[in-house]
């Protein structure tokens, strides 16, 4: 008997409040700088800001697991397994995962933890989580969710970070099955630890934190430009692995869900295989740049509009700091 571990749903959750580009255009300029060429490259318009008195990474995390479970008439009580995802925890301690679990009034056989994988984490949770759940008897149904509020780190005067992030949240139901051609097939790594020293948060280290001497800058998030020569390439040849192995081509896949940090990126990916753009689609026009969350919230959009249909395939791949990426293949 054949055990898969499928995508039950996907669900998203975004604060209300929405800025546009004017904004930012207006706040460098003043500055003297002028960002219209990189929000055209990164492909902003609009990116959704939390009202940090009142939201953190804890609640939006809450409230989209709450989505993707309303979706599904599910409870927290249907729930082996909760894994939150994020660069921008709310707490060290006690774990955000334990906190959804009680929001959600989840049961107490649960299995709960929080993991972090900067950017490429969320890609990385439902990987090992699908794993787990393969050599697990006792997990039928998990929860992955991720959240970030990246923007909260930013500096106002660096474009790249302020201009383009956004803040929001992704929740996946992953659910096992038997005798279903449905659901994850295979991932592929790759980490080149060049750039370890280019993204850092917070800048100044965590055993900092408490020097009285220590800037508000060097708190925040430290973004230097990283050589980006090889990345492409890199990409293409870590999804092309992929595919290879499982006798498949880019042709056979419905949905490339990349990391939306950057739209120009995405489309040299999507010229180098020579495939048609609809099959990338790009969210971070309308959400900003929302870190580990990003992939699945264009899963979403993929999936809401209809362009990914059930028994389709997808790959998924982001890229985090450090650096390290994955992809990874499902059939929807």
């Amino acid at each position: 008997m054949t055990t898969s571990i499928t995508l039950k749903d996907v669900a998203i959750y975004h604060p209300d409040n929405v800025i546009n580009n004017d904004f930012y255009i207006n706040h460098f300029q003043e500055q003297g700088k002028d960002i219209h060429n990189l929000l055209q490259a990164l492909g902003r318009e609009n990116r959704y800001v939390a009202d940090y008195s009142k939201e953190n990474t804890l609640t939006m995390a809450i409230e989209a697991s709450k989505n993707v479970l309303n979706k599904v008439t599910y409870t927290g009580q249907d729930l082996d397994m909760i894994v939150f995802v994020s660069s921008t925890p709310e707490y060290f301690a006690p774990p955000s995962a334990v906190a959804i679990h009680r929001a959600l009034e989840g049961k107490e056989e649960a299995i709960v933890y929080d993991m972090n994988a900067a950017c490429v984490g969320m890609i990385v949770a439902v990987e090992q989580v699908s794993r787990s759940m393969l050599a697990n008897p006792h997990i039928h149904r998990a929860l992955v969710v991720a959240s970030e509020q990246l923007l909260r780190y930013a500096w106002e005067e660096e474009a790249v970070t302020y201009s383009s992030f956004g803040d929001g949240a992704s929740a996946v139901l992953l659910e096992k099955q038997e005798e279903t051609n449905q659901g994850f097939i295979d991932s592929a790594y790759k980490v080149n630890t060049e750039s370890i020293d280019k993204i850092i948060l917070p800048a100044c280290g965590v055993s900092n934190l408490k020097d009285q001497n220590i800037s508000d800058y060097e708190k925040r998030v430290k973004w230097e430009n990283v050589n980006n020569d090889n990345a492409f390439k890199s990409t293409v040849e870590l999804i092309e692995k992929l595919l290879n192995r499982n006798n498949l081509t880019t042709s056979d896949i419905q949905a490339f869900c990349f990391s939306q940090i950057s739209r120009k990126n995405i489309y040299k990916i999507q010229e180098m295989f020579n495939e048609d753009r609809k099959k990338f689609p790009v969210v971070g026009t309308k959400y900003g740049y929302t870190g580990s969350a990003s992939p699945f919230m264009a899963f979403e959009y993929a999936v809401r509009t209809e362009q990914v249909k059930k028994g389709d395939y997808v790959v998924f791949w982001s890229v985090g700091a450090g650096s390290s990426a994955s992809a990874m293949l499902f059939k929807y």
